[in-house]
């Protein structure tokens, strides 16, 4: 029993472990570096936080949601991978596909975890994470039937009412096992949804190839990688949230000060948005490149549209961080424009790195992940010592780096990195 469990894991882990990690990774490195922030040294304590939770009813049933929000598509990617389907169809123990799924989307569920175990005990943790894990399945399977709808009221009923630890655990577990077993059977189950153009038949003449082509990968973005941009938002709100709850604690409150709080919270934020908006556009563009090819597009076309694919979203993100700032610490109008000006130009410089980072780790080699989330860890720690010592001078040490992934000759060095890196592992592999 307990080889199988692990060769069924092995394999769970190999292939829509992968992806889910993908995706759950930048919202996790920013989820971890704003909770340095606002955990460490004077900052919040968890249990503050959960004690909020345990006294007001909206912000209980906003954090859950948001945390359900934001944690949902790397669940999604891990039950849904269509490598994983034809497990339901070998003769392996239907308790051990179940524990295998359940297990990993437990380690997902750290991060939850650990808030309330460090600020309500550990039985709050567990039954947080018997909880969450219950109310994502349930998410996933979309409930049918009078059990499973039976059993999501009465979970929603003990968080919305803000029950005790033993309680929630003893109305999750029911939960969790007619949810696990319906999201797990249903995964196959995925709609076809139709979209309708979202790009104007006038985008080529008025704007060119340039503009054209990045709509179409925005709008590959928005059809495609939803999850994507509700983590971008979510990332943008704890940044903003960060940045103003540091500046209030240390009375900084002047236009220097705050500018500068602004940007060391964006930056890790910006940086990790850039890296999950990044992966979708480049793997787009791989898409196309036969019809880019045919169309005889060149070189500075193909990065200036994958550069403004993912300078677009990230730019109104950041307008959208120094406004929230802006508007927490009530700043004045003269300091508010400056954060909104200093927000832009992160926002713009920030993803021109995290693209650089990208294109430079993806070679199609089965190392991309790793090499994603270094040079991911890398840029954020530069990024974030010249932005704490520099201030807003640390926009113009940004600016270069970003012009390189933009720039064709970038591009093209980039790319022949990668080109060069999957062509040594098709030589080891021989």
């Amino acid at each position: 029993m307990l080889r199988r469990f692990a060769l069924v894991l092995r394999v769970l882990v190999s292939t829509a472990g992968k992806d889910a990690f993908a995706r759950a990774m930048p919202l996790y490195m920013g989820m971890g570096l704003v909770a340095a922030v606002v955990f460490g040294g004077n900052g919040m304590h968890p249990s503050q936080l959960t004690g909020l939770a345990a006294e007001s009813p909206p912000f209980r049933v906003g954090l859950w949601g948001a945390w359900l929000l934001v944690g949902t598509p790397a669940a999604r990617a891990l039950l849904r991978a269509p490598a994983t389907f034809f497990l339901r169809a070998l003769p392996v123990p239907r308790r051990a596909l179940l524990a295998a799924h359940a297990l990993l989307l437990a380690v997902a569920e750290l991060p939850w975890v650990a808030l309330w175990a460090l600020g309500a005990g550990a039985l709050a943790g567990c039954a947080a994470c018997i909880a969450s894990l219950a109310a994502r399945c349930m998410l996933l399977a979309r409930p049918r039937g009078a059990r499973e709808l039976a059993a999501l009221a009465l979970l929603a009923g003990a968080v919305a009412l803000g029950a005790p630890a033993w309680i929630l655990l003893a109305c999750a577990a029911p939960a969790l096992a007619v949810g696990l077993r319906a999201a797990v059977a249903r995964a196959p189950e995925i709609p076809a949804g139709r979209e309708r153009s979202m790009i104007p038949s006038s985008a080529p003449v008025l704007g060119g190839a340039l503009v054209a082509l990045s709509l179409a990968y925005l709008a590959a973005l928005v059809r495609g990688y939803r999850a994507v941009l509700v983590r971008c938002l979510a990332l943008g709100a704890i940044g903003a949230l960060a940045a103003a709850v540091w500046s209030r604690n240390s009375g900084q409150l002047g236009g220097g000060p705050l500018a500068a709080a602004s940007l060391v919270a964006l930056t890790p934020v910006a940086l990790c948005a850039g890296a999950g908006l990044s992966g979708p556009v480049l793997r787009e563009e791989r898409r196309l490149a036969w019809l880019l090819d045919a169309c005889g597009a060149a070189a500075g076309l193909r990065a200036g549209a994958a550069a403004a694919a993912v300078a677009a979203p990230l730019v109104a993100l950041a307008l959208a961080h120094g406004a929230a700032v802006g508007a927490l610490t009530r700043a004045a109008p003269s300091v508010a424009l400056r954060l909104l000006g200093g927000a832009a130009l992160a926002g713009l410089f920030l993803s021109g790195i995290a693209l650089g980072c990208v294109r430079w780790s993806v070679r199609q080699d089965g190392r991309d992940s790793s090499r994603v989330l270094l040079s991911v860890l890398a840029a954020l720690a530069a990024s974030i010592a010249a932005a704490w010592t520099l201030g807003e001078l640390a926009l113009a040490a940004f600016a270069p780096a970003a012009a390189l992934p933009a720039a064709p000759a970038g591009a093209r060095w980039l790319s022949s990195r990668r080109e060069r890196g999957a062509a040594a592992g098709e030589g080891r592999a021989l």
